[in-house]
Order: C-alpha cells, then structure tokens, then sequence
C-alpha cells in the first residue's frame, strides 16, 4: 500500500495470544524433551517430535487468532481474518458498525453483504469503539461522495 497506511489490531486477544502460545510451546517442548526415554512408558524419537510439531501448529493458529488486522491504505482496505483475506475499494465500504452484541467490527459492503473485520473486537471496550469511530471517519474520507470527479 502506498501512502498513509492505518492498522487495526485487537489488543486484548494478542495481550492474552501471545503469552499463552509461548507457555504452550514451552510446555509442550519442554514436555518432548523430558518424556522418559527408557522403561515401559519410553517415548520414541517419533513420539517427540509429533508433540514438538503439534506444538508448532497450535502456535502457528494462535498467531492467525492473534494476527487478524484491517490495513486502511489511501485508495484501499485489506480486512485480514482468520482464514481470509480481502481487499475491499473504499466505495464498497457503504457502513461501519459495531453493535453492542457484535464480537467485532462489522462492515455493510455495497453487495449488501456483511463483513467481519475482526481487527477491531468488542472485547477491547471503549478502545473498539474509538477504532470503529476512526476506520468509518476514514471509510467516509475517501468516499466517493466526498471525492467527485
């Protein structure tokens, strides 16, 4: 993205991702590093390395929970969620919202589709209320309406 770029980004969810995915790698390594090696509970070379990569895939989803984001470029949006990404043009951006029983942002595309943007999250509190006030002051800023040709 060229120009001024905005980031959205949970607080909380990567307050508490982040530490829990280290004590979960740590744990599970560490476990793989400890498991017995001799006797009748003997761990294999194989048994250790499915926890060290059954390590690495849990860590590997809580940064996907942890990572989800919206990127506010001059001329686009990038909403990054879990398993998908997409590149709205502000004009599809016809509404910004964040209701009391949403979990996250929610943004009313022109095709009359709603979209999650998980970036800003209820959880967060006054802060999710402030970011969705500021991405829709952006989303109005580079409306079409505001822009005539």
């Amino acid at each position: 993205m060229e120009g001024t770029v905005t980031i959205f980004r949970p607080r909380r969810a990567r307050q508490v991702i982040y530490p829990s995915a280290a004590l979960i790698a740590l744990a599970m390594v560490g476990g793989a590093v400890i498991a017995p090696s001799g006797g009748r509970g003997a761990w294999g070379l194989g048994s250790r390395l499915a926890l060290v990569a059954t390590a690495a895939v849990v860590v590997a989803f809580l940064h996907r929970l942890a990572d989800v984001r919206v990127v506010a470029g001059e001329t686009h949006v990038d909403v990054v969620n879990i398993v998908h990404r997409r590149r709205l043009e502000y004009a599809e951006v016809v509404g910004v919202r964040l209701l009391r029983d949403d979990p996250w942002m929610m943004l009313d595309l022109s095709d009359g589709e709603p979209l999650a943007a998980m970036g800003v999250q209820q959880s967060d509190g006054e802060y999710a209320r402030e970011q969705t006030a500021r991405f829709a002051r952006l989303v109005a800023e580079h409306s079409p309406l505001n822009h005539p040709e």
